[in-house]
């Protein structure tokens, strides 16, 4: 799934490739894709504002609506110059000024666009937790949504109600960097282990947007060009870290987690084990 860097890396891209250009329709293809009404008063219309929550891209027009994109596991928009026939696995696409469209492409089909007046866009998205790049996300901020959390480290940070828009590859590197044990519980992490982590969350995250997001199945971006990352993790899908050990791997919410025995100590109740 698109996580944080990923769907900054999207957004940044629909930005430059739209710049001046009039959004002129929105058509779904694929039944669900696409929610919300008015589609044919919302458009025409020019981009007024772009912004990201969380895995969440925010299109606002200058017409009063808002398009909110959810990319979901598989979804990614695609830039095209060409009006033909619609590409595999094409869910959704924008008509844009001079022959151009915005494709969604959707192998899965979880992703959506929901079509909504600008000041009901919170009401279209879940309760999501602190940014992790912005300031408020600080280990005093992090200690206080923990502090009644008996989960794990890496199920907490991958709780968008706590931290927005980080995933299962971001979590793993994060807490490798840090040194914290996966399993660590989340309310018994010490305040310098928290400090550990914040830190590492904002070099990673901002490292990785640095290099595109991270293409490691589905993920592309707007002019359908891998991400660079994947060729800077350190144990997502590795068999051993940068210091040789090998790297286990288990299970946390039903996702794959990567980590170092050896190197991620820190926070583990009984070390022992």
């Amino acid at each position: 799934m698109p996580e944080l860097p990923e769907v900054q890396t999207v957004l940044d891209g629909v930005v430059s490739s739209l710049g001046s250009l009039r959004l002129t329709g929105l058509y779904d293809l694929y039944p669900g894709t696409v929610k919300g009404a008015n589609i044919e008063e919302a458009f025409p219309a020019r981009l007024k504002n772009a912004r990201r929550r969380g895995k969440y891209i925010i299109m606002e027009l200058e017409n009063g609506y808002a398009l909110i994109i959810h990319l979901r596991m598989t979804g990614k928009l695609v830039w095209d110059k060409d009006e033909g026939e619609a590409h595999r696995h094409e869910r959704a696409y924008f008509t844009v000024e001079k022959g151009n469209r915005l494709r969604f492409i959707d192998p899965r089909t979880f992703g959506k666009i929901t079509l909504c007046p600008l000041d009901e866009v919170e009401n279209h998205l879940p309760a999501l937790g602190a940014e992790p790049l912005e300031a408020e996300f600080d280990a005093a901020y992090l200690q206080e949504r923990l502090q009644n959390r008996r989960i794990p480290i890496k199920t907490a940070l991958m709780d968008q109600g706590i931290v927005a828009g980080i995933g299962n590859i971001y979590a793993c590197e994060i807490l490798y960097r840090a040194g914290i044990n996966p399993d660590a519980i989340s309310n018994e992490i010490k305040l310098a282990h928290l400090k550990r982590i914040v830190a590492e969350t904002k070099a990673v995250l901002a490292e990785a947007l640095l290099h595109n997001g991270t293409s490691v199945s589905d993920f592309r971006q707007v002019d359908d060009k891998q991400g660079g990352f994947q060729e800077f993790l350190r144990v997502y899908q590795k068999e051993s870290c940068p210091q040789g050990h090998p790297v286990k791997r288990s299970k946390h919410g039903g996702r794959s987690t990567f980590h170092c025995p050896i190197c991620q100590t820190k926070g583990r109740v009984n070390p022992a084990k």
